[in-house]
């Protein structure tokens, strides 16, 4: 399930910084009209991401 979230957290990632800009919720991030919350938000997605892979490699005993 940890493997599941952290591909799911970096696909949204991704596709958020090769579009320069993602909804979630009601609220939308531009990276031309909001940098500082758009940069902001992708670094929280990408350390949930982080954690996520994280606890895979702990569950599955690697680490």
């Amino acid at each position: 399930m940890a493997l599941l979230l952290a591909i799911l957290f970096l696909a949204l990632f991704v596709s958020a910084i090769i579009r320069g800009k993602f909804s979630y919720g009601k609220a939308d991030y531009d990276f031309h009209e909001h940098p500082v919350q758009f940069v902001i938000v992708l670094v929280f997605i990408l350390g949930v991401s982080a954690l996520c892979f994280y606890r895979f490699l702990v569950e599955m005993e690697f680490i």
